[in-house]
């Protein structure tokens, strides 16, 4: 695992990236070339740092995890769509919102799981299970539900769904069956490099992404800020009827579907239906950057604050007794 000194320095360099993104010009252009490239290897090295548990543990039959993947790709989708369409929200804009309800979890979202104390094992299986479940959600929902607004290209969504999703795969299992054979110091020092590749991939992604985003900042600001509210409440709001929904599993398993809910991992989806995409869907996808990018800072402070605040509590008891 990174240690306490490089998670900070992860999360500042995250968020000072996306702020470069859009405040230096041509920084995008220079990297936009690099982010397919870089988000296969962002998926490969999320990957590797599994390699040396079991395979039952990256890959639950549990139900309730299935419960929480298909809640997540089934049913939020079609709860937005229905809402969107009894609101008369413009189709385009309801584009734009499926290609965030229909996106499988973020990487990033078992540790953001950790970091609030809740089950990251079961986050980590619904991030899993979701991302290689993600293209039969966009099947469904921009061919059978959307098909009149969306022209995706089934045999291109195949083929990147093998180069994104298969191949890496695929390379996972042969690790997996190599890593028990390694040496301990070696399988650490390989997890090690892998998870700090991850930080580096996800910044070259992130910066060759949001060249339309930042375009739309300086064109036409208002339509930004629409974009930006937009994923911003669609997180929130799928994160909260979430934690609504799967209460009665309990606090720690409902705020963990909430968090594999709540954050989810657009860029991949964009990718995968390229294809179908307008300049406006990477103009969207590009602001959808800024709060996962901000994400594990703002959780950063979030826990230091519960922490000082139980320190607090702790040094006040033994006064007040």
């Amino acid at each position: 695992m990174l240690s306490t000194v490089e998670r900070k320095i992860a999360c500042w360099l995250l968020a000072g990236v996306i702020s470069a993104g859009y405040l230096v010009p041509g920084l995008s252009a220079t990297f936009a070339p690099y982010t397919q490239v870089s988000l296969f290897l962002l998926i490969l090295m999320s990957l590797l740092p599994l390699g040396r548990l079991q395979v039952e543990e990256v890959f639950s039959p549990d139900g309730k995890v299935w419960q929480v993947v298909l809640w997540q790709l089934l049913a939020l989708p079609a709860i937005i769509l229905a809402a969107a369409h009894l609101a008369r929200v413009d189709e385009h804009l309801t584009i734009l919102m499926v290609t965030t309800a229909a996106a499988g979890s973020l990487f990033a979202s078992p540790t953001f799981a950790e970091l609030l104390q809740v089950n990251k094992q079961r986050a980590l299986q619904c991030m899993v299970l979701s991302t290689f479940l993600m293209p039969l959600s966009y099947f469904f929902f921009f061919t059978v539900v959307l098909r009149a607004h969306v022209a995706l290209d089934v045999m291109a969504l195949v083929q990147r769904c093998m180069i994104f999703l298969v191949i890496p795969l695929g390379l996972l299992l042969i690790y997996m069956g190599v890593s028990q054979q390694l040496p301990a110091k070696l399988a650490e020092a390989v997890e090690g490099i892998s998870r700090r590749s991850t930080i580096l991939a996800l910044i070259v992604f992130g910066l060759g992404i949001v060249g339309p985003a930042r375009a739309l900042l300086f064109g036409e600001p208002y339509r930004f800020l629409l974009y930006l509210g937009m994923v911003t409440s669609l997180g929130l709001g799928m994160a909260y009827l979430t934690a609504v929904v799967m209460f009665r599993q309990g606090m720690s398993d409902s705020v963990t579907a909430s968090i594999v809910s709540g954050f989810r991992n657009v860029g991949l989806g964009f990718v995968l239906i390229s294809g179908a995409a307008t300049h406006a869907t990477a103009e969207y996808v590009g602001v959808s950057q800024i709060p996962i990018f901000l994400a594990p800072l703002l959780f950063s402070f979030f826990i230091r604050e519960q922490k000082s605040h139980a320190e607090f509590i702790q040094k006040a008891e033994p006064v007040a007794a």
